[in-house]
């Protein structure tokens, strides 16, 4: 066979070392291709191509590393149960943690399918049973020559040092050196809605996740016989981004609910609030148990906070109040936001109306439940303008989003933002006021996995809402050009709309009245 029929190909002999560290080395490559017009007669000339090794490598041929995919089975019988086990790290390459498979090097003279059973015991603590080796692949050809073998292997639950691994809260057990430094942790995947929970981890989180992950899961996907188009219908929204008016309309308009963050409400303060709640909740008497839902609230606007009921919750009182000054700050953004997104060359209108901080929060505690457990809060939409609601984490609420009910995320250190029906009014409903609820295993119609909201039953769930109500006096129609009624035919003022709406005042608030819209949509 003639050279030429042999290109492209690469020339090893002319390889130049550009330069190396204990674990690289970056390599420029000569290799020939066919060119009719080459100078020299031979049909080929010669191009340049950069590329990385790893300094371990003991030829082109060997296997560099073994990636290993591996089932937790829970039930033989039921592959829904079954979970894929994942680790989390930092990754320095991508300054960012990373969801990855298992994986690790051959040493010199191991065979892969020992490599990945000592390389998922060391990273996970699991011991699994290799059930096959693929052949090399590579995972970045563009780029380098490292290749991997793909080991699946399954761990069985009912072996006891498994069982034991399984619970044990210690996540960096047996790691060592940079592996732990980067806070390498196993973390378990569900191996059914495996793309779904990747993309949760992403929003929430902010992973990056490994290709070779996503198309695996992709592929279960696909295989599964549904092919996904993503919809992010609670984004998450930095306010302290000079551009987030140009995120949260869009959202509203949406969805009506969104989720944010902001420097003017530290973590530290959030977790101090809903500890503080707790506190209140347990222990004073004017605390209300709901006359329909499983759970027991508190209404409090700014100045009941200084009244006598509370003098004896002091310390607790002082952090509810520094949570209600920085709320009303986030407000105020928002409202600011939501003018800008709309078009309004007056940003501050909104903001003026509520300049009389007619607010309230609601300090909010569910009783754990059971798998019988529906809606741990009813079906219902907001009647001010803003609702700003923290939570502990614990699942299980719902907006009624694209005819479905969908889960809303939880993202630590944001607040969950949505709208109430003024607002949507005021802009024609141009903005969504959104039915939601706090739903429970026997919730109709949601699609929530019951696993989850199995999980979210089982503990108490605490919360503290936030509403943002416009000035009493502001008329619930700011025009008498809109042409969306509110039922209104008295044109009520605010005050009197909300009393409406809530069934009462302060503690009296019950949320009972739905407008004729939500009706039809329960019905």
């Amino acid at each position: 066979m003639s050279d030429s029929a042999k290109l492209p190909r690469v020339d090893f002999d002319t390889t130049e070392t550009v330069g190396s560290t204990r674990w690289m080395r970056l390599e420029t490559l000569s290799y020939h291709v066919a060119d009719e017009n080459s100078t020299d007669g031979s049909g080929s000339s010669m191009r340049k191509w950069d590329r990385a090794v790893r300094t371990t490598k003991q030829s082109e041929d060997s296997i560099d590393a073994v990636v290993i995919l591996a089932i937790l089975r829970h039930d033989a019988n039921d592959i829904s149960r079954d979970e894929i086990v994942c680790v989390k790290q930092y990754r320095p390459p991508v300054d960012a943690y990373t969801i990855e498979l298992p994986a690790g090097l051959i040493d010199e003279g191991e065979e892969p399918a020992k490599a990945a059973a000592r390389e998922f015991y060391e990273e996970t603590g699991y011991i699994g049973k290799v059930l096959d080796v693929s052949p090399a692949s590579y995972l970045s050809p563009g780029l380098t020559n490292e290749s991997a073998c793909l080991v699946r292997l399954e761990v069985d639950m009912t072996h006891e040092a498994n069982l034991k691994n399984y619970e044990n809260k210690n996540l960096h057990d047996g790691l060592e050196g940079c592996e732990k430094d980067r806070g390498l942790e196993k973390l378990m995947i569900p191996r059914v809605g495996m793309l779904g929970a990747l993309h949760d981890l992403q929003q929430k989180e902010g992973v990056k996740v490994f290709a070779a992950l996503y198309s695996l899961a992709l592929g279960m996907q696909i295989g599964e016989g549904v092919i996904p188009v993503k919809k992010d219908f609670f984004p998450l929204v930095n306010l302290d981004d000079s551009q987030c008016d140009q995120q949260v309309v869009p959202a509203l308009r949406d969805s009506g609910f969104l989720v944010v963050t902001s420097s003017l409400l530290p973590l530290e303060l959030q977790k101090n609030a809903l500890a503080a709640s707790a506190r209140i909740l347990e222990s004073s008497s004017k605390a209300v148990t709901h006359p329909s839902d499983p759970k027991q609230y508190m209404m409090l606007s700014f100045d009941d906070l200084g009244g006598d009921d509370f003098s004896t919750f002091l310390e607790d009182v002082g952090i509810l109040r520094e949570y209600y000054r920085c709320l009303r700050k986030i407000r105020n953004i928002l409202l600011q936001s939501i003018a800008s997104g709309i078009g309004m060359d007056d940003t501050d209108f909104f903001p003026r109306l509520h300049d009389e901080n007619n607010d309230t929060i609601r300090l909010l505690s569910y009783g754990n439940g059971d798998s019988n457990t529906a809606n741990r809060c009813k079906e219902h939409s907001d009647y001010g303008t803003l609702t700003l609601l923290l939570t502990d984490g614990v699942g299980g609420l719902e907006a009624y989003v694209d005819g479905k009910w969908r889960q809303v995320p939880y993202v630590e250190g944001a607040l969950i933002v949505n709208i109430g029906s003024i607002l949507s009014e005021w802009t024609r409903q141009d903005l969504k006021a959104t039915l939601h609820r706090v739903a429970g295993p026997a919730s109709i119609g949601s699609t929530t996995p019951t696993t989850d909201l199995l999980k979210a039953v089982s503990v108490e769930r605490r919360s503290i809402a936030y509403f943002a109500d416009p000035n009493p006096n502001v008329a619930t129609t700011l025009s008498q050009s809109n042409d969306h009624s509110l039922e209104n035919e008295d044109n009520m003022t605010i005050d009197e709309y909300i009393k409406w709406r809530s069934g009462g005042r302060g503690a009296d608030r019950s949320g009972v009245s739905f407008t004729r819209m939500e009706e039809e949509r329960l019905s």
